[in-house]
């Protein structure tokens, strides 16, 4: 796969602005998750799924969806905003779309604008783009028919098809470290979301227990977490070094790391819950989870104070994991129910 070029960047970030706000989508919204999304049924309403693999077989009024592959086998009454590793569409689009991926295959109608960025972008025989047409990628191929402007920025840019007007401005094929992470930090915050969201899909009150440790004693959590991480790391290289326990070592190494990952996305709740409380508005956990994922991921990519904040949630959320363990250790051995908070 190609590098997804800078432009990929901000388009993935549109994409997570508009789940994250639009208030049609949030107050308006059908959501699924798993790692085996497809829809078969018509759904006359807004559509959220998240998911390893997503299918829309059927028609929805509009389609928000990020996973490893997404594919769109039926028509969409409005828009489609989508990011995935690879994406294909093949039904019409009433309204927009908006995709970023690796790969991005279309094949249909496009009622409006199509915005694109990823590694390769394949615009079909059959597709129709009612405006205009803006494709930032590696490579992009043309073979459909644009009756407004098709602006490309890319390294190579094959047109067959017809365009009102076309803006090509070819880029340079030079791929540095920085623009290899660029592409790992995209793809890892997009598995990271769909992670969250499955958690709270099949454990939710799990989840709600350190959910509710992160809101109690925020300060010392964070102090513990920090802490606890610390000593974590020491005594994983002190067992490393004695051989014998490199075993025991790996084990806890890995244990430390997975909470690490997951503490995240406790904080992230607690904070879009603060958010929408500062707003008046009541939303579901979901939406909660996914409005706090995106502010955090925007504060970690300020220069200096963003690693700042990364470190401060990550300990708070691996201390209230801690301290839900701790709580919770009689129902982790089998001799009593979770308590719930």
């Amino acid at each position: 796969m190609r590098p997804v070029p800078s432009a990929a960047v901000s388009a993935f970030c549109i994409i997570l602005f508009l789940i994250a706000f639009l208030p049609s989508a949030v107050t308006a919204l059908a959501t699924y998750s798993g790692n085996t999304v497809t829809l078969n049924i018509p759904v006359q309403d807004d559509v959220f799924a998240a998911g390893g693999v997503v299918d829309i077989n059927a028609p929805v009024d509009s389609l928000m969806a990020a996973g490893g592959t997404v594919t769109v086998n039926a028509p969409v009454k409005g828009d489609v905003v989508v990011a995935g590793g690879h994406v294909v569409v093949h039904s019409t689009i009433g309204g927009k779309l908006v995709a970023a991926g690796g790969t991005v295959d279309v094949d249909s109608d496009i009622g409006t604008n199509a915005v694109i960025a990823g590694g390769t972008v394949a615009i079909g025989r059959s597709t129709v783009v009612g405006k205009d047409a803006a494709i930032s990628a590696g490579t992009v191929t043309n073979a459909g028919h644009v009756n407004g402007k098709l602006m490309v920025r890319a390294q190579n840019f094959e047109n067959s098809g017809y365009a009102g007007s076309v803006d090509f401005r070819p880029t340079r094929q030079s791929y540095n470290l920085s623009q290899l992470l660029e592409l790992f930090s995209i793809l890892f915050s997009i598995g990271w979301l769909i992670l969250g969201l499955i958690i709270i899909r099949c454990a939710p009150a799990r989840y709600a227990v350190v959910l509710g440790e992160v809101r109690k004693s925020p300060v010392v959590k964070a102090v513990v977490g920090f802490v606890a991480i610390i000593v974590a790391i020491i005594v994983c290289v002190i067992l490393a070094l004695t051989l014998i326990g490199i075993p025991i070592a790996a084990t806890g190494f890995l244990l430390v790391v997975l909470g690490l990952i997951v503490s995240v996305l406790f904080v992230s709740s607690v904070f879009g819950e603060l958010v929408l409380s500062w707003l008046k508005y009541q939303g579901k956990d979901w939406v909660a989870f996914i409005i706090g994922f995106v502010i955090l991921q925007i504060l970690f990519r300020i220069p200096i104070i963003g690693p700042i904040i990364a470190v401060i949630v990550i300990c708070l959320g691996f201390g209230a994991l801690l301290y839900a363990v701790y709580d919770n250790r009689e129902a982790i051995l089998g001799n009593t129910p979770v308590r719930e908070q």
